[in-house]
């Protein structure tokens, strides 16, 4: 595309497009969605897909990969948050390719319990008969 004799790319097309045509409130409301994203009862993947798809609405988070990588780890589960900040990821890349394989290993630990752990205590059933051993001759 041209404009006025000069090469447009896609890169600068695209946000003069949002700009022009997107109304702000539209841009308010994927931030506040941004900052009120949590993990809730989401699977890691799909929560960082959210982060991210709502990630180009806050410049000023995307920008800052210390900032980005806190804002995701703060919305995990906490039990995820401690697991996956012990190992001291550097980047926001590496805290979502971490919390996704801790939460993988904790979902197959869990299904490797899950079989026994349904089985409720059996007791014994009392006999009523006494026992008799066996008579031997001799």
């Amino acid at each position: 595309m041209r404009e006025s004799g000069t090469l447009v790319s896609w890169e600068s097309l695209c946000p003069a497009f949002r700009q022009e045509y997107t109304p702000e409130s539209y841009y308010n409301n994927r931030e506040r969605e941004f900052d009120n994203l949590k993990q809730g009862n989401l699977r890691v993947a799909e929560y960082a897909r959210q982060f991210s798809s709502l990630l180009s609405y806050v410049s000023h988070v995307a920008n800052q990969e210390r900032t980005k990588r806190n804002k995701f780890l703060r919305g995990l589960r906490p039990d995820l948050f401690h697991m996956v900040l012990a190992g001291s990821p550097a980047t926001y890349a590496e805290a979502v390719d971490r919390a996704v394989d801790i939460e993988e290993s904790l979902l197959e630990a869990q299904h490797q319990v899950q079989p026994t752990a349904g089985r409720a205590f059996q007791p014994v059933v009392e006999v009523t008969q006494p026992f008799h051993p066996p008579q031997t001759s001799q």
